[in-house]
């Protein structure tokens, strides 16, 4: 575990933790758990991803914007139904038309409203009636009801609840990416920490050998079999794997704090899995899983609803190039006072076409088309992308495969080259150093095993991510007493 030494000379230090720790950095091999945390709770992976899904910020985002748009859809549906409102209006004024149009409105209108009084006869036609032209302050109230009834709108209404019904449909799949995503991540965790206990595992095994090795060291020593520098070198090697040992578990207390973040746990809680994760895969060729990937992953088909929603959006931008009909029916009551009054009702049929604009509706259609050719540009990218990234990930998973064969094979052989080390320097044919360096490689098969491990895991994992199908039931746990 630390670096070989020969000839008096130290040669480049091989550190099993600074691989170990490169690993753990991006969540390593899923292993046996190595260390129990007595007292600490068991977590499953089902469980894990429960408490991930109710808070982590991701998810509270896709949650809010899927309800956004469903709200999206409920207005735009109400713009096609009838819309029935009420208002009160309270007016007063000493304004001759105003009184009179009030007074004719409550049905309370009289012949002296007209100066009556005044008229003596012919001779009167050019008398100025004082109750006219000076009514003195009046006053109205008038509760009213109104039902307004969309007829046409050409297609603005329709267009609307399109484009609101595309964009639905976008927010759900991206909820679905984003719960792929976050099923991803969760996995990387609380995988991540089974490979931090297996490096943890590691570093105890390089440990105990050192230990092994200046206990030999200093029994060959006291019979003159070996010098003392290979005592000294013996506990340096020692010292530097009790050091490793100990920024194991540093990175596996950082592993732990991860999924603790994911999953909300409280920073000082004690954590200990349950369980150990297998993936399993469809059994398809490449080209069969790239179009699958095109057809099935959410991110690919939100964008084609984006595609979907820009293109409604044309339409009721052309809308406002069409005339617009609706018929209101209102009901009002009006009198001096707040009791009662007298009813009346009110039928209008209003047809409105804009003919002309100065070119602000072909400014909004215009950039209602760019739209469409920017969302058409995106969906591109993101099915291309998506291409790729399946492809990627499959040759992944068969190099993985392949990686973790040679790293059994390698820790075979390792063992092996070890045992025989011990054997030579235990006969006094070798140095310490052959010993040493044997016993790196071997710590650093057992490291690239865990790594080999964790590596198949994800990249299984990562191969349904870009298929659109990672999901609960792509996963199978096992007991952690399995591992």
């Amino acid at each position: 575990m630390i670096g070989i030494l020969s000839d008096g000379r130290a040669s480049g230090r091989c550190s099993l933790l600074a691989l170990a720790l490169l690993v753990s950095a991006f969540a390593p091999a899923s292993a046996a758990d190595q260390e129990d945390a007595t007292g600490s709770a068991a977590l499953g992976f089902e469980q894990a991803m429960r408490m991930a899904l109710a808070q982590t910020p991701q998810m509270l985002t896709a949650r809010a914007q899927l309800d956004e748009a469903r709200g999206g859809v409920r207005e735009a549906r109400g713009h096609l139904l009838p819309r029935l409102s009420a208002s009160l209006t309270a007016m007063g004024s000493d304004n001759p038309l105003n009184v009179f149009g009030m007074k004719l409105s409550q049905g309370n209108a009289t012949f002296n409203d007209f100066g009556a009084n005044q008229f003596l006869g012919p001779q009167s036609l050019t008398t100025a009636p004082n109750n006219l032209n000076n009514p003195g302050w009046y006053r109205n109230y008038q509760p009213k009801l109104s039902l307004q009834i969309p007829i046409y709108n050409g297609g603005q209404a329709w267009g609307g609840l399109a484009q609101a019904r595309a964009y639905l449909a976008a927010a759900q799949l991206g909820d679905a990416a984003a719960r792929q995503h976050l099923l991803f991540e969760v996995l990387g965790a609380y995988v991540g920490v089974g490979a931090a206990q297996a490096f943890v595992g590691v570093a105890q095994k390089g440990i105990a050998a050192a230990d092994a090795y200046v206990t030999l060291s200093e029994k060959l020593f006291g019979q003159g079999v070996v010098s003392k520098s290979d005592l000294l070198r013996a506990k340096l090697h020692l010292t530097n794997a009790r050091l490793q040992g100990e920024e194991a578990r540093n990175a596996l207390e950082d592993q732990r704090a991860h999924l603790r973040m994911l999953v909300g746990l409280p920073a000082d809680a004690p954590l200990r899995l349950s369980q150990r994760i297998r993936v399993s895969l469809p059994a398809m060729d490449l080209g069969k899983l790239r179009q699958q990937g095109v057809g099935a992953n959410p991110r690919v088909q939100a964008q084609m609803f984006q595609v979907e929603a820009a293109q409604a959006g044309v339409e009721v931008a052309r809308a406002s190039y069409m005339p617009h009909f609706n018929v209101e029916i209102s009901r009002e009551w009006n009198s001096p006072s707040l009791n009662g009054g007298r009813p009346s009702y009110t039928v209008a049929g209003v047809l409105s076409w804009n003919l002309f604009d100065f070119g602000a509706r072909g400014g909004a259609l215009d950039g209602a088309e760019a739209r469409v050719m920017q969302r058409q540009a995106q969906a591109r990218e993101v099915r291309e992308k998506t291409e790729l990234a399946v492809g990627k990930a499959w040759r992944e998973v068969r190099l993985a495969a392949e990686r973790v064969s040679a790293r059994n094979q390698a820790i075979g052989e390792a063992t092996e080259a070890e045992r025989l080390a011990q054997l030579r320097y235990e006969k006094g044919v070798s140095t310490i150093a052959e010993l040493l360096a044997a016993q790196t490689e071997l710590d650093k098969a057992r490291s690239q095993l865990v790594a080999a491990r964790y590596q198949a895991v994800m990249a299984r994992a990562g191969l349904l991510l870009a298929l659109g199908q990672l999901h609960m039931t792509a996963l199978k746990a096992q007991p952690a007493t399995a591992l």
